[in-house]
């Protein structure tokens, strides 16, 4: 590792294992003159070394001795010749803290601790540097009045010891970490260093331990006990921490108070656990363990001290408000998933999950999903291969007929459910054009979905002719889709399948989407009245803009990027990724952005298209469309369903008006069919109705 430091600007150091003699002399240091042996940083050029920790030395100190100002570290004395140090009145020509207002200097061997410039290895190493020590894992018994050489507690368990002088460390001692960091003096970490019976500035008695952590910036001392404190930090077990107030602890007054509970500052004084330094706010003291929120589909959170060892992947942004979540502080997370949540976002969107008493472990680890996974099909006919059960013949409620599995697909076949084209596996009905792929077949009948306080329904609209509006995405589509009898809420299962999750992944953006999150919107559905409310507006004045299709409306629903401005509608958020159009042979591939775009056009309409909006492309064919060109209008809606009517001899097919061609006359307004129609299949009738109109096609029953 090459670094630059100030006291030799000329070359630059190279951190070196083992410094070699030169010239069968010592190596000395540059910055204290004490000679050298371990790591070092050195200089390729001239005769340079610096100790490791002499190089890493602080550029600015504070000290009891000198209050008024703060010591900064120079390479060499200021004055001409040697100088004296003002704490040991010796003279020196070397490293030197000084203070320019008061003509101030100390040493930094007087600067630091004794033994600071010295240590550089693990505790056992400088407990007993005279012979090596030998490890021990099995052995309980040491001998009565056998005491720790490090934290000088009874010998037990695991523990080095040395043969020759009968010295002893527990496993734990020997192995301390050289340098940690703790919640009550954040600022800095904490370096291990033989201990000269200092006080422990957090109990406050002093250290007759052979070790202890010190902050060589602030000479803030923890001797190992108050370092390493047996309590233990527990998920939903308050009664491990025993909190004080430290209103009058005149060791904290500079510490600037970050409550490790919550993560928030406070003006208030802090509360601290005297057994694990834990610094709280007083309304944190007591947190509920577990609580439930409307906001997540599992049925509960938990909240711990420390993320890392209750999940594997830490998700970084809250599952609440979507902003990032510091995994040093308290969080609340889901135990079946990665969810997390910022302590006040869950008190916030949260309530209090008590456990009753004839509740046991396993009914409250039962999921939201799997109390109402009512399947939506019964199982026919199936086989087992081995293990594996494949089921080849169901009975679906949307469906009059059976459905088969199959595993051959068309590429212009699209699911009956969802309305996207179909991929393998996939279930269809032998008599009619009907399919549903695996996805659709595995939704359960009935669903709790986060945002919505009432029980979702999986519904299918009987009449192939009739039509349903989104409430999510805003489009007209015929297929599945999850109902609320309370409220007539309508989302399209594609819709549903996008926003079940926490988050949402998009190729259009490098950063997973979220809805957003507010306590008004969940309320708003739980009233009477169709639709969602708009999620997407914080505000009724700043309505933003798809990022995919650059469309704003009111009633839109957004999804929102947590780390930058992105905001996508729902419309472009559930478009396929593969189209197909009958200009081209290829599939059609969804395109975020195409940097070789010269003169960007639509070969469809053969209409300019703004290259900051997604658009459809084969890239062999050199073919770019709208994506409203390349889908059609009505992208969701399934054409050719004939269905018969009272007042019509032939029967009536769905199909699409909107191309090139002379629109026919409506025969129940008179005005031109250019839209969704309902067409004669007779090729001797000219009949045809506006299907979108009500009163249109409301005039055939």
């Amino acid at each position: 590792m090459e670094v630059e430091h100030f006291s030799h600007p000329d070359h630059p150091l190279i951190l070196i294992n083992q410094v070699l003699e030169y010239s069968c002399e010592l190596v000395i240091c540059s910055g204290c003159e004490g000679p050298i042996w371990g790591p070092c940083y050195s200089c390729t050029s001239c005769y340079f070394f610096l100790h490791k920790t002499c190089a890493e030395l602080p550029r600015e100190i504070k000290r009891r001795i000198h209050r008024r100002h703060p010591l900064h570290l120079l390479a060499k004395s200021p004055y001409k010749g040697n100088y004296y140090c003002n704490r040991c009145n010796k003279t020196f020509n070397c490293f030197v803290y000084h203070c320019s207002f008061c003509k101030f200097d100390l040493d930094i061997k007087c600067a630091f601790e004794p033994g600071f410039l010295e240590v550089d290895s693990e505790a056992h190493q400088v407990a007993h540097k005279d012979h090596p020590l030998i490890l021990n894992e099995e052995q309980e018994y040491h001998g009565e009045g056998v005491m720790c050489s490090v934290c000088k507690e009874p010998m037990s368990g695991p523990s080095y010891r040395c043969t020759s002088c009968n010295v002893f460390l527990h496993k734990k001692c020997a192995e301390l970490p050289p340098e940690i960091k703790r919640h009550i003096h954040p600022e800095h970490p904490l370096r291990l260093l033989p201990n000269h019976h200092m006080i422990c500035s957090f109990c406050k008695e002093t250290c007759y331990e052979s070790f202890a952590y010190y902050c060589f910036v602030c000479e803030f001392n923890l001797h190992i006990k108050c370092a390493f404190p047996l309590c233990v930090y527990a998920a939903d077990q308050d009664q491990g921490h025993q909190f004080r107030s430290l209103l009058n602890s005149p060791s904290l007054k500079s510490i600037s108070f970050t409550c490790n509970a919550c993560g928030t500052d406070g003006d208030d004084p802090p509360f601290v656990c005297t057994l694990c330094q834990l610094l709280v706010h007083e309304e944190c003291i007591s947190l509920p363990g577990t609580l439930k929120t409307a906001l997540h589909h599992h049925p509960r959170i938990i909240y711990t001290y420390q993320l890392q060892q209750c999940i594997e992947s830490i998700n970084k942004y809250c599952g609440i408000c979507r902003r990032e979540v510091d995994s040093k502080y308290g969080v609340y997370y889901c135990p079946d998933c990665d969810f997390v949540a910022h302590v006040n976002c869950s008190r916030e969107y949260g309530d209090s999950a008590k456990e009753t008493a004839g509740e046991n472990e396993e009914e409250q680890s039962v999921t939201v999903d799997d109390q109402f996974m009512e399947p939506s099909f019964h199982v026919v006919r199936e086989i087992k291969h081995g293990e594996e059960r494949i089921i080849e013949e169901i009975e679906h409620f949307s469906h009059q007929h059976n459905l088969i599995l199959t595993d051959k697909v068309d590429d212009d076949l699209k699911c009956d459910g969802c309305m996207v084209q179909i991929s393998t596996p996939f279930y269809s009905c032998a008599r009619c054009n009907f399919f549903l792929d695996k996805t659709c077949i595995e939704l359960p009948r009935r669903k709790k979905w986060q945002y919505h306080e009432n029980q979702l329904i999986l519904s299918w609209r009987k009449g192939p002719h009739n039509l349903c509006r989104c409430d999510v995405c805003k489009q007209d589509f015929r297929g599945l889709m999850y109902t609320c009898d309370v409220c007539t809420l309508w989302i399209d299962v594609r819709c549903f399948k996008s926003i079940l999750k926490d988050s949402f992944e998009n190729g259009g953006h490098e950063h997973p989407l979220y809805l957003p999150a507010d306590r008004k919107n969940i309320l708003r559905c739980r009233i009477g009245g169709r639709g969602l409310p708009p999620w997407a507006a914080d505000d009724r004045e700043s309505i933003p803009h798809c990022s995919g299709c650059c469309v704003s409306e009111e009633s839109m629903v957004f999804l929102k990027c947590a780390v930058c401005d992105f905001k996508l509608g729902m419309k472009c958020a559930t478009l396929p990724y593969e189209a197909r159009h009958e200009y081209d042979d290829h599939p059609l591939f969804l395109t975020y952005i195409n940097e070789n775009d010269y003169q960007p056009s639509c070969i469809i309409c053969e209409k300019d298209r703004d290259p900051k909006l997604w658009f459809y492309r084969c890239e062999e064919c050199d073919f770019d469309a709208h994506t409203e060109c390349a889908l059609g209008i009505y992208p969701y809606i399934k054409r050719g369903v004939v269905r018969t009517y009272p007042k019509h001899p032939h029967p009536l097919a769905v199909v699409d008006k909107t191309g090139d061609y002379r629109p026919q006359a409506c025969d129940a307004c008179g005005e031109p069919c250019d839209d969704l129609a309902l067409e004669c299949t007779d090729p001797n009738c000219n009949f045809i109705v506006h299907r979108i109109r009500r009163q249109c096609w409301m005039s055939l029953l």
